[in-house]
């Protein structure tokens, strides 16, 4: 098992060899989020023109069924361009990782679009549904803190409710351990579609689960290793250094939890398509 240090320095070594395509796929990556930015900044100017500036007020979601639905349409939209988007930077930078041009995976993957934006939205859809099911008792936990800690007055609480209330704190304190440590679980899973896109989702989240145990300590060591770089965010250009830092030692260490499932099939996917396009 690899330590912080040594994924770190494997990182380094991957990203210096692939300078090119590692400031490619960042590009590419900021472009489309900043291309989304401005198409919505362009469409509330067209509104405001048209009068139309109350779609942009989010009380109207409330009140008015046609701005829900136009709201709804648009980041339904939005989430499938990114999530094909962040399918797409996640397999150039396991290339990457590996020390290996991105290039033929990239034009595999727009070759064969349709096929990928239906696997990445179908992946997505049902992590984060997974996901969703496990964070309902902490948000039920909650609404209950909140009912009794904002909408009660405390002469309302009674020895019963305080009771309870103590009890919901205790166990949304203890369920977002558990969350937590369940969204790490399925963490390989993406990756596993990555190299194998032909795997189904629900094998992958099986295996994903199975491989991690006893290496939750190295998962969350990586990712509190980074939290001291948040801030530098804010500045906006270290990202084009931090992003890809970020995405290389965390390809590194999920191909040191994968072993020898770490099983790239993409290549020989890449090599007869070219063989049977000419």
């Amino acid at each position: 098992m690899l330590s912080v240090r040594q994924i770190k320095d494997q990182a380094r070594t991957a990203l210096n060899e692939q300078i090119g395509n590692t400031l490619t796929v960042t590009m590419q990556m900021v472009t489309n989020v900043c291309m989304i930015a401005l198409w919505e900044f362009g469409l509330y100017l067209v509104l405001d023109k048209l009068g139309l500036e109350y779609y942009y007020d989010l009380t109207n979601i409330f009140k008015m069924p046609w701005v829900a639905v136009m709201w709804a349409i648009q980041l339904l939209v939005i989430f499938s361009f990114l999530t094909y988007q962040r399918h797409i930077v996640r397999r150039l930078f396991v290339d990457i990782s590996m020390g290996k041009s991105c290039i033929p995976s990239r034009q595999y993957i727009f070759a064969h679009t349709n096929e990928f934006i239906k696997l990445s939205l179908r992946n997505s859809l049902v992590l984060n549904f997974n996901k969703f099911v496990m964070l309902v008792p902490a948000i039920l936990s909650i609404a209950f803190i909140y009912r009794w800690s904002v909408k009660n007055r405390t002469g309302e609480l009674t020895s019963l409710g305080l009771f309870v209330f103590m009890i919901s704190i205790g166990f949304t304190i203890i369920w977002l351990g558990v969350f937590f440590r369940y969204c790490a679980s399925l963490s390989l899973a993406p990756y596993i579609m990555s190299l194998n896109p032909r795997t189904n989702i629900f094998d992958a989240c099986d295996l994903s689960a199975k491989l991690m145990e006893g290496h939750y300590g190295q998962y969350f060591s990586l990712l509190l290793s980074f939290i001291v770089y948040i801030p530098l965010l804010a500045m906006v250009y270290p990202f084009f250094l931090l992003y890809p830092f970020w995405a290389a030692s965390y390809n590194i260490m999920i191909m040191d939890i994968m072993g020898e499932y770490w099983q790239d099939k993409m290549p020989s996917m890449i090599r007869r398509w070219e063989k049977y396009r000419k």
